[in-house]
């Protein structure tokens, strides 16, 4: 009796060792990970050499979850092994396991993928079921590549087990689709169609394990391209694997001959062989045949072992017989079935009866069917003997007249009552007279549209689900067919027509795009569709967006155009869209070979090619300024080109034109270039109506990412400072504190303290600055212009920083601001209120770490406070001033106080600084006041601070 290959215990045990050995991997893997040497350099290695880089390293998870998928699928419906394949595929997969995390533990190499981020950043348990999920991933596990691993297992249960069973499903579909019923036996045996044994039963297929191993090795030069492994990982991969799997399938077929240890015991059980004779011969798939090749003799006709199977794939030869006679036996009784069947045919004609057909030779059913046929046929002949009544044919259509007149008439009399409601404004609201309106001109689409409108009601929620949305999108379609343009025309029904593009599936989308695919340009320009081509444009598939671009070549519709310039088109596909303004030879013919507007013109060599483009441009921009569209960027781009290129009579063309509308274009880079443009090149009248065309908007500029450059420009290049003060100061400083506070207008604030600084300021944005040096349109001396805007505006920033010492201490970016300031203060100046202020602050801090109130330790405030005492010693010394901030600071502090500053090393470093900057009766009166009782404290101290404290101390006493 043959054992059976149902074994749960074996299948169960396969699984379970499979679970623990891959958390155990997933756990080294989050230990080798933060172990690893991230900040080496990845390893010479050829693979990365010869693959291109490939940056969409999830395809190697797609690959691995489709190979196993695969083989799932390929065994999942043969009873006689799957559970042996699955069972074996298991356990060798769990060795690998095992020695894959002895690799990666004991050897830690560089990350080969630049760049490479960890996602496993949690704790390592929890980590490691999230890496066995796929769900997150390690950066450091390499030596050898897990996912080779799963891999090469996949291929080789597939080319081990597999002798062609998978051809008989492909032949048994292929004949469905071609309606035959044949054997597919064209070509060599074994390429096309499996080689048979002389039981007829398959012996080998070689196509599908060719097409495995080419995905495999595909699998393999992506695991490579993605800079997931290094090359010698994926090598030691497959070599393993290959040995481990043909090392497993060679012990199990020797198990009978060797010696009965524990390991042996177990993998005879494991395999469920029980206890054989040590002569009785193995099959990998039943095990021993304890003796059943005595009892049944092999034919005569069977092929030798070697040629029924390779070793690991042969069946015991009498479940082979068996399975032959079975599908013989089926053969027969289908023939026989066949031969039963009668066929028979009625004819059409009227005069001849059908023949009648000897019952007695059918079967019952087939009597039944018969009987039916014929009832049929004769109710047929019955019908066509009957001819039409004439006077009921009248009739008909005098009904049919009667109902169209009747249709015609409640229609009139429905619109006449729209229309009575309509003009009925006395006792009708306004919803609904708009509904009657809608009724009227809609007329029968109105009950669709008004349904349509209610399922975006539910659809638009975010509350509602995605299944529901799926449902709600199906049924929106439904009602919808045949109608999208329509729909996109109305402001309350082109949101239905968003909606469901935002949600929809692909194919939903598709249907949409294909009904307004000719109307692109139309639908731009229309005042509620364009949002329908928005949409697209953000949900869209990528040749959506592709045609969408294409159709906008030679049309405007502004917003549109706009959302894609900025929003979806890369910087070549936008400048294939500015060239329309190039002329009409760019508006057709797009050029590719050049990036930008200087390269372009540098390439037109010949006499007025340069000039034809440049009037091209100004004649397209020219009635975009006139027609007041300059709040689009593109239009931004094309000026900025232009002005940058053109000469002296275009470019006092342009500014003329816009100069008094610059304030809609400074939102954009571009725009805020031409404003700029208009300041270096305009002339002084236009300068002065620029500036008051900016007039209550300066607040606005000033904290405008693009727009503050504008305000340095004005104060480097206008001469007029009392307009500039006028208008432009005057309205900064009512609103001090909302522009320090602000990114960019703090910058603005800085500017005019210390303009060009660029230790405070950007650099490439100071260069740009630094452009109107060389123009003469400017009169008045740079240092005497700057000196008059700091005049009036300083009074603004000395009562601020009194007033808000301590939160200018602690930030960096004012308190700069606040050294700067005193700096360029002048001797009438009085800053004893501002010194005092200071004084007070600094008197209540405490050098307690977690003190709030801790200046001196704090480290922005120590940084400020160090610049405050150089710029006061710098001021000091150019205008000779009596009071001091270092005096001011001595006097106002209790000693005591002071004396704490010692305890800290940034605080030793305040005295330092007095001490380097102090007048010398300063000095004099810091040495009495550390010199005596402080010194010994300071020897005391590790800190850097104290030393050099102690330096200063004693040598100023010597």
């Amino acid at each position: 009796m043959a054992r059976l290959t149902w074994l749960p215990l074996p299948l169960c045990f396969s699984v379970i060792f499979f679970l623990i050995t891959l958390y155990i991997n997933s756990l080294v893997q989050v230990w080798a990970d933060r172990n690893s040497p991230y900040w080496l350099p990845a390893l010479p290695d050829i693979g990365h050499k010869l693959l291109p880089y490939f940056s969409f390293y999830a395809i190697n998870n797609y690959f691995l979850l489709a190979s196993f998928l695969l083989v799932i699928i390929r065994y999942i419906f043969q009873r006689d092994i799957r559970l042996i394949v699955f069972r074996r595929w298991l356990f060798v997969q769990a060795v690998m396991f095992i020695m894959r995390s002895i690799s990666i533990y004991v050897t830690s190499l560089s990350v080969p993928l630049p760049g490479c981020n960890t996602t496993a950043v949690g704790s390592p348990p929890i980590e490691a079921f999230y890496i066995m999920s796929l769900i997150h991933a390690t950066c450091g596990d390499v030596l050898f590549s897990g996912h080779t691993v799963t891999l090469t297992l996949c291929a080789l249960a597939w080319t081990t087990y597999s002798k062609g069973e998978e051809h008989y499903p492909i032949r048994w579909l292929w004949n469905k689709y071609k309606g035959i019923n044949r054997e597919i036996t064209l070509g060599r045996p074994g390429w096309l169609f499996p080689k048979l044994d002389s039981t007829g039963d398959p012996l080998s297929f070689y196509i599908t394990s060719l097409l495995v191993w080419m995905f495999t090795i595909l699998g393999y030069l992506f695991i490579i391209a993605t800079r997931f492994h290094y090359t010698v990982d994926v090598f030691l991969g497959f070599l393993l694997s290959k040995l481990t799997w043909d090392t497993y399938h060679y012990y199990i077929k020797t198990l009978a001959e060797r010696r009965s240890i524990v390991i042996t015991r177990f993998f005879l059980w494991f395999e469920g062989y029980g206890h054989p004779p040590a002569d009785a011969p193995v099959s990998l798939l039943t095990g021993p045949s304890y003796g059943l090749q005595d009892q049944q003799e092999q034919p005569e006709h069977m092929e030798e072992p070697s040629q029924v199977a390779r070793p690991g794939d042969a069946k015991e030869m009498s479940t082979s017989v068996e399975i032959k006679k079975r599908k013989l036996s089926k053969k027969a009784d289908d023939s026989a079935q066949k031969k039963k069947k009668v066929q028979f045919s009625l004819k059409n004609d009227e005069n001849e009866k059908p023949k009648k057909l000897d019952f007695d030779s059918l079967s019952s059913s087939l009597k039944s069917r018969a009987s039916e046929k014929l009832a049929q046929v004769a109710a047929a002949k019955r019908q066509a003997r009957v001819k039409p009544d004439p006077t009921m044919l009248s009739n008909v259509k005098l009904i049919k007249k009667q109902l169209k007149s009747k249709q015609k008439q409640m229609e009139s009399k429905k619109k006449k009552k729209h229309i009575n409601i309509v003009q009925d404004k006395e006792n009708t609201t306004f919803r609904q007279r708009l509904k009657e309106r809608q009724k009227l001109r809609r007329g029968v689409l109105y009950d669709m549209a008004d349904k349509s409108k209610k399922i975006w009601e539910v659809l638009r929620r975010d509350e509602t689900t995605s299944e529901v949305r799926v449902k709600l999108c199906g049924e929106l379609m439904k009602l919808i067919e045949g109608n999208v343009k329509f729909l996109s025309m109305a402001h309350d029904t082109t949101r239905v027509l968003e909606c469901l593009v935002q949600f929809g599936n692909e194919q939903q989308k598709q249907y949409i795009f294909e009904q307004i695919q000719k109307e692109i340009p139309t639908m731009s320009k229309s005042l509620y569709a364009h949002h329908v081509i928005i949409k697209f444009l953000t949900y869209g598939t990528d040749a959506q967006k592709d045609t969408i671009k294409k159709s906008l070549h030679g049309h405007i519709g502004c917003r549109v155009l706009e959302y894609c310039y900025n929003d979806i088109c890369n910087s070549a596909e936008r400048f294939q869209l500015v060239q329309e303004f190039y002329g009409r030879e760019y508006a057709i013919l797009k050029t590719t070979d050049v990036k930008n507007i200087e390269e372009l013109l540098a390439s037109k060599t010949a006499t007025g090619q340069r000039a034809n483009v440049l009037e091209n441009m100004q004649e397209n921009l020219m009635p975009c300024i006139e027609k007041d569209l300059l709040s689009t960027s593109i239009v931004h781009r094309v000026m900025h080109e232009y002005i940058r290129n053109a000469n002296e009579k275009g470019r006092e063309e342009i500014i003329d034109a816009v100069k008094e509308k610059l304030i809609k274009m400074i939102h954009s880079r571009d725009g805020a270039r031409v404003a700029i443009h208009c300041l270096w090149y305009g002339t002084n009248k236009d300068r002065k109506l620029l500036i008051k065309s900016l007039k209550s908007f300066i607040i606005k500029i000033a904290k405008e990412e693009q727009g503050y450059p504008l305000l340095w420009t004005i104060f480097d290049v206008v001469d007029d400072t009392k307009l500039v003060s006028k208008v432009v100061l005057q309205e900064l400083m009512s609103s001090f504190d909302e522009v320090i506070n602000d990114p960019h207008g703090k910058k603005v604030l800085m500017y005019l303290i210390a303009p060009r600084n660029t230790k405070h300021l950007q650099y490439d944005l100071v260069q740009l600055m630094k452009t109107s040096d060389t123009l003469a349109t400017s009169k008045k001396d740079a240092d005497i212009r700057q000196h008059e805007l700091f005049e009036f505006c300083k009074s603004y920033f000395l009562e601020y920083f009194t007033e808000n010492i301590l939160s200018t201490l602690k930030d960096g970016f004012k308190g700069f601001m606040m050294t700067e300031m005193i700096e360029r203060l002048s001797p009438d100046d009085k800053l004893t209120s501002f010194y005092t202020s200071l004084s007070s602050v600094l008197s209540t801090s405490s050098v307690e770490p977690q003190a709030e109130t801790n200046l001196i330790e704090n480290q922005i405030a120590h940084n400020v406070l160090r610049h405050l005492i150089i710029a006061d010693g710098k001021r000091q010394k150019k205008h000779k001033q009596k009071t001091t901030l270092v005096s001011t600071l001595l006097s106002s502090i209790s000693p005591d106080t002071l004396r704490t500053w010692i305890l800290c090393n940034r605080g030793c470093f305040i005295f330092v600084m007095m001490l380097e900057h102090g007048q010398p009766d300063e000095c004099k009166q810091i040495r009495s006041l550390l010199v005596p009782s402080a010194v010994e404290t300071l020897k005391r101290q590790t800190f850097t601070g104290a030393k050099i404290l102690v330096e200063k101390l004693l040598s100023s006493s010597s």
